[in-house]
Parts: structure tokens; C-alpha cells; sequence
């Protein structure tokens, strides 16, 4: 670990923002950014064997680092910063400011989340769901007065900083999170244009799409499993997702179709191609529902015949 984190070492907390901006660095040669990507990653995979303090000055050093573009065009940070922001999660025995140490927790999120998406499949959305999980309820103690000073602010070509309005998103989200369970999903269907609501075991979502089924199955592949109902003026299309099947039906026509449901393949992906629907022989009249469908409505929770009654 480099020497000029030892400042960081003596549980100073009052002192840390201020022996932050000491360290911080405006610009790097070109030359050096590899041997301080190779320092920085050595750093990241050593951080959780030093003082929470340590741990935070490393995070706001690989911020440091980002905002200078000494990643520029290279995405490989994302594993580091997501390793990094799950080590200041403390340990129950270790002294700790909580607003401060939320408020680089938020900060690092906000960065990890920066073009990603928690419900995503990219390997950028991956690596922050993965941060998020481990560390967003720390993220709602976040403070203004801490993240103001927390944030960098760079000119340099390929620089990666965020605003204090992504902190604040990621603030809100994870105050969010903490008093409803459905918080982060519902916040992942409006970022795809849905209005939603989860209803007696169902997600309803409504919106201005063209192709109702296709909305059902990007929601449900948001969603994870479950039910969806995807409903506007003009068509609806219901999904029940458990395990490897899924079962759907819609309003224009109206017949249960079951597919298999086998990774890779997501419900959005089968359902994406062409104007008609994906082929199966396995289709049933929708009433009375055949055993796979009250399988999957059992398994998920759902009253069939209300679902049925939404769809008509």
C-alpha cells in the first residue's frame, strides 16, 4: 500500500476530507497511467485487509484516478470500484461516521452506475447490481455537505466523474429501497417507459407500446419470474414466469402459448423478433386454464382468475 495512505491509518474522522483534498491529483502524464492502473488494482485487491478509513481514501483515490481519464476507453475499473465500495461496508466491531462513510458509498454508486443499470445484462449492469446488493442501504445516510465535497470535476479527455444529481438519484433510490421492497424495480420499469405497480402478486404495467406482449416480456425479464400484466387503451398481454417456463396470453389472441424458458434466452429475447408470436405446440383455450398454468400461477402467487378478468 502506498505511503501516503498511512495519514488515513489513525481514526481521525474529523480530519479525513481534509487530508483527502491534500492527496487528491489534478493531471498525470500519459506515460505513467499504466503503472497506476496496475497500483490502483494491486490497491483495490488489498483494501479489505486495512482500516475503514484507508479503505474510503483508496475509493475516493480510484475516483481520483477516473476523473483524470487515466481509465479513458477502458472499462475494466468497473470489478475494481465494485470491490472496493463492498469493502466499506464495516465490520460490526469498526468505529464509524455514518453519514460520511454513506456519503462515499453513494458516491461510488452513483460512479458504478453510471451508464449501467441494475436490472441489465451488460457486464457494466452486472458488476453494479452486484455493489448495489452489497452496499445501497448504506447509501441513504448519504449527506449534501460530505458528497459536495466528495465530488471530482475534470476537463481531461475520457475523464469519468459524476454530478451531484446521479449521487442524489442513488440516494433516493436506496432511501427508497429501504421502505419498499419494490423500490429498485419499479425504478428500473420507468427507466424503459412503463408506469408500474405490483398488485396482489402481479406487476401491472402500462404505457404507450405498440406490442403489449413485447412489453410483458421486457418487464418480466426486469422483474426476475413472477407475473406481469402489460395493459393500455388498446391491447393486454399477461406472462407467468417459474423456473424454466413461462406461460403467456393476450388479449388478440386469446389462448394460453407455453414455452420453455432455458438460459440465455430471457422472455425478451424470445419474444423480439418479427410481428407474430414465437412458435409452440404447446397451446391451451383459456378456460379452463390447463395444470402448467396453475402450476406457474401457484408457484408464483397469483389469483388465475383475476388475471384472466384483467386480460379480457
Amino acid at each position: 500500500m502506498d505511503d501516503v495512505f498511512a495519514r488515513f491509518s489513525d481514526d481521525r474522522w474529523d480530519d479525513f476530507l481534509d487530508e483527502l483534498d491534500k492527496i487528491r491529483v489534478s493531471v498525470v502524464d500519459p506515460a505513467e497511467r499504466q503503472q497506476m492502473k496496475v497500483t490502483a488494482r494491486r490497491d483495490a485487491r488489498e483494501a479489505g485487509t486495512q482500516p475503514l478509513l484507508v479503505r474510503m481514501a483508496l475509493a475516493d483515490h480510484y475516483l481520483n484516478l477516473l476523473a483524470i481519464g487515466v481509465w479513458a476507453g477502458d472499462e475494466s475499473w468497473r470489478a475494481d470500484l465494485r470491490d472496493l465500495v463492498v469493502s466499506l461496508v464495516p465490520a460490526d466491531d469498526e468505529s464509524h461516521d455514518d453519514a460520511l462513510l454513506s456519503s462515499v458509498i453513494a458516491v461510488v454508486l452513483a460512479q458504478l452506475l453510471q451508464d449501467a443499470r441494475l436490472r441489465g445484462g451488460s457486464e457494466a449492469d452486472v458488476i453494479a447490481r452486484s455493489a448495489w446488493e452489497k452496499a445501497q442501504e448504506w447509501a441513504a445516510y448519504a449527506e449534501d455537505r460530505h458528497v459536495e465535497r466528495l465530488l471530482h470535476a475534470s476537463t481531461e479527455a475520457g475523464a469519468r466523474v459524476v454530478t451531484a444529481s446521479e449521487v442524489q438519484e442513488v440516494i433516493e433510490l436506496a432511501t427508497a429501497a429501504a421502505d419498499d421492497q419494490h423500490a429498485e424495480t419499479i425504478a428500473a420499469l420507468e427507466t424503459e417507459g412503463f408506469t408500474a405497480e405490483f398488485m396482489n402478486g402481479v406487476w401491472v404495467v402500462e404505457g404507450e407500446f405498440r406490442n403489449a406482449v413485447r412489453a410483458a416480456a421486457r418487464a418480466i425479464t426486469l422483474t426476475g419470474h413472477g407475473c406481469v400484466l402489460a395493459r393500455n387503451i388498446r391491447s393486454s398481454a399477461v406472462m407467468l414466469w417459474h423456473e424454466n417456463t413461462l406461460a403467456m396470453a393476450d388479449s388478440k389472441v386469446p389462448r394460453w402459448r407455453v414455452y420453455p424458458m432455458l438460459a440465455p434466452v430471457t422472455p425478451q429475447s424470445k419474444f423480439s423478433g418479427g410481428e407474430g408470436l414465437p412458435f409452440t405446440r404447446e397451446t391451451h383455450p383459456l378456460a379452463p386454464a390447463p395444470e402448467v398454468v396453475r402450476r406457474l400461477a401457484d408457484a408464483v402467487g397469483v389469483n388465475l382468475s383475476h388475471l384472466l378478468a384483467a386480460l379480457r
